[in-house]
Parts: structure tokens; sequence; C-alpha cells
């Protein structure tokens, strides 16, 4: 989400980073109970309203002055003038030095694949109670990236409430397809479809190559799988596995097409599809921010492109979650701003304005887009119909096991064969961890 997908991936390193339903997609998947749709609604606390400072701590790169005034300062304000929000800037400050300077916040916001930031550090609490308490409903939530919470936190019970959550596209040029009299991809494509349209579009023009898919990093494609790099229970590798196998064949018969042998990983991917414009296919995360301004191109989207037997399934869940603070002297106020900014009115905002909602309200996702120009007309329904898949437990080694798995593909496109480089990744992030016990 910026180039918001680049920074993500330079800042954990890790795997992916997802949508609401809408009535054209598989239904939701199941797991987990949900608290506060098991009973009745409560009649709301009686919260006191005597003025209060909440420190909220959340990174600023993710989530600019702009979005933090609309979406949760201004709207707090509006319900709970006797609110003040104080931001605490993660980018500035990583959680534990601010912890370690003596400040403890009332809100951190986490996301899956970085949690272990947030709960190795004593902070984590069962917000369940609070849920209960204030009657929200949850139900209201993506079901699957309200199980995720626990998944990723390792807990049976929620530590936080998510707000926004990534999706995945496939981006295409439609110049390229219009050049070579090509039909432009749909929606509902597998990867295997994808790959053989890529096909018909990878040519030479004098001294232009274009490409025809761009698949992007090993770890994307490996998380649609649930593939992740370590077991966080034993804190043993899991790149010789099948999913990183069958990660590895797509990919590799990606890159044997004749003109499409250079592959180009994130950032290079999407420089390729917007700057040069030699790239005509490129599935990713949210990149709509990176075409304002940009002039001049007949570009839409498409569906993700998903696996045979995984209809409608995208990269693992990547969503931002709100987390209270076990330490907060100040837990019914906090839980009012996370309700807040999940209210229906906030997440329309949201939607309005090209930031994934979290909440399953066809009516909100309709609205998707609306308030940017270069958005409209484009097939924006798409990125509602691929659900995320389950996440991995993120790892503390993630870093480690993004260097290693890219590494041992480009063994592989250099002639090793992928059993073989797989087998020795494995053994290197073994090697690393044990390193850094």
């Amino acid at each position: 989400m910026k180039r918001k997908s680049t920074l993500w991936l330079s800042m954990m390193s890790a795997v992916m980073l997802m949508s609401a339903c809408s009535g054209e997609k598989a239904a939701q998947p199941g797991g987990g109970k949900d608290p506060g749709a098991e009973t009745p609604p409560a009649a709301a606390p009686k919260v006191s309203t005597d003025p209060v400072t909440l420190k909220f701590a959340i990174n600023f790169s993710w989530l600019g002055e702009d979005e933090r005034k609309m979406y949760i300062v201004d709207p707090v304000k509006k319900k709970y003038p006797h609110i003040t929000i104080e931001f605490i800037n993660l980018t500035e400050m990583a959680l534990d030095k601010v912890i370690a300077s003596g400040t403890v916040p009332d809100i951190v916001q986490s996301a899956n694949p970085i949690m272990y930031t947030f709960s190795d550090l004593g902070l984590e609490d069962n917000i369940e109670p609070l849920i209960k308490t204030h009657g929200f409903d949850t139900s209201k939530i993506n079901k699957v990236g309200l199980d995720a919470v626990k998944i990723s936190s390792g807990k049976d019970y929620l530590t936080g409430l998510p707000w926004t959550i990534a999706f995945n596209a496939t981006y295409y040029n439609k110049d390229i397809f219009d050049k070579f009299g090509v039909a432009y991809p749909k929606d509902g494509m597998t990867w295997e479809e994808m790959r053989e349209l890529a096909r018909k579009v990878t040519r030479k023009e004098g001294e232009i190559q274009f490409r025809g898919l761009e698949p992007d990093v090993p770890s994307r494609m490996a998380s649609v799988l649930s593939a992740g790099f370590v077991d966080p229970k034993t804190r043993k590798a899991t790149l010789d596995t099948e999913g990183w196998k069958r990660t590895f064949e797509y990919m590799k018969s990606v890159y044997e097409i004749p003109g499409n042998e250079k592959y180009a990983w994130v950032p290079s991917a999407f420089d390729q599809f917007i700057k040069s414009r030699t790239l005509a296919m490129y599935p990713g995360l949210n990149h709509f921010p990176n075409f304002k301004g940009v002039e001049n191109m007949n570009w839409d989207i498409v569906q993700y492109p998903q696996f045979k037997d995984k209809p409608n399934t995208g990269m693992q869940v990547d969503e931002w979650i709100l987390h209270i603070t076990k330490q907060s002297k100040y837990k019914d106020q906090a839980f009012q701003v996370l309700a807040s900014i999940l209210s229906e009115d906030v997440q329309m905002d949201m939607s309005r304005n090209g930031r994934f909602p979290i909440l399953q309200n066809k009516a909100i996702q309709d609205e998707f887009g609306k308030n940017i120009p270069y958005l409209q007309g484009k097939n924006l329904k798409a990125i509602f119909l691929t659900q995320p898949a389950a996440p991995v437990p993120p790892s503390k080694d993630g870093a480690a096991g993004q260097a290693i798995s890219q590494e041992a593909f480009k063994k592989v496109m250099n002639g090793t064969d992928i059993n073989s480089a797989l087998r020795e990744a494995d053994d290197a992030l073994n090697k690393k961890i044990a390193e850094s016990n």
C-alpha cells in the first residue's frame, strides 16, 4: 500500500501481505468464534467523559498525516470530544525503543507479518472482554481477517482488531495487448492460463523487449499456498516443502518463456510496468497510489490469478491490526477509538478514498475509489473477488528466509535443480537460525 508494498517488503522482508466479500466471489472461509456475535449486544458501558489523552503508536510511513486525520483524529473528536489522540511515530523510533524510554502507548498498530514486534514486549492483552462489554459486533468484519489475528498472535483469543487489509489484483497494460492484437486478461484466470496468455504478448519490437508476465518475488506466490519460511514453534526452516517446490516450478516456467527471462522483482517490476511500459501483466498488491499523475497509459486490472485447487485465493492476509495494551489505564476509551475507526462512516470514507475496508458491507465496497479520478472506469470489482490465504504465523527469522529463498531461486535459474536448491536453502536457513541463538 504505498509504493507501500515496496516499503512493506523492505521493512519486514517477509511474506505477504486480501480482501473483503462481495456477492460475486466465493463464500468466506470459516474458522474461529466471533466474540460479540455470539450473544445479543450488551448495553454500552458508561465510560467516563473526563478529558483524556490516548497515546497511539503507529508507523507514519504506513499512514500519512492526512489519513490519520481523516480516519482517526476527526471522527474520534466528533463523537468523543473529550478524547485527544497523541501519536507516537514508529518510523522514527521502534516500539521496543519507545517502551524502553518509559512510554507505554494505549493503542498500537501492528500487522500480521510483524506481530511479534508487539507481542514480545509484554503489551498483549485479550480484547474479547472489551468487545463483549461494548457490544461490538465482530461478524461485520472480514472473517478471514479476524481469524488471522489469532493465527498471527498464536493465541486462541483476539489481541486486537483489524481495520484495513491489503488486496491483490493483476495490473495489465491494454496498449501492449492492443499492439499485438491479443485479447485482454479476464477475471477468474488461473496462473497457468495467465502464463499462456503471457506467451502471446512476450515479443520484441525493434530494440524493445516486451515481457508478458512478472509474478514477482517467490515469497508472494508461496504465500498463496500458505508456505512460510520457518515453523515458529520449532524454529526449523520450512523451505524444503511442497509449497515452495510448486512455487519454484511455476515461476521457472514463466521465466523460461523466450523473451521473458529477465525477471524484475519489486520495485523494478512496477517500474517496468509503469515507467518503461514494457511489462504486460503484473499481479501484485495495492499499487493504485502509484498511478497518480500517470498520463497516457491505458491500464486496468483483473482478479489476481489463482491455483486450480485454491479458487479465489490470493496472498496471505496482510492487515493492519489495532491493539489496546495491557498497561493502558483507559481501555474503554481506547476501545471507543477502535470502534470509531471500524464504524461504517469511517470505513465508507476509507473505501471512497482507495483504502481497502475491513467491513463485509457491499454498499461500502461499491463505493471503492469513487473519490479518486484516475480510478474511474476501472474494473474495481476485481479486488473483491479474491480472499487472502490463511497466514503462516510470523517468525523473527523471516528476513533471513526471504533472502535465502530468493538466492535459492536464482540458483535454479542458473541451472541448479529445484529439489537441491530448496534442500540447500533449508539447510542454510537452519544454520542462520542456529547462529542467531
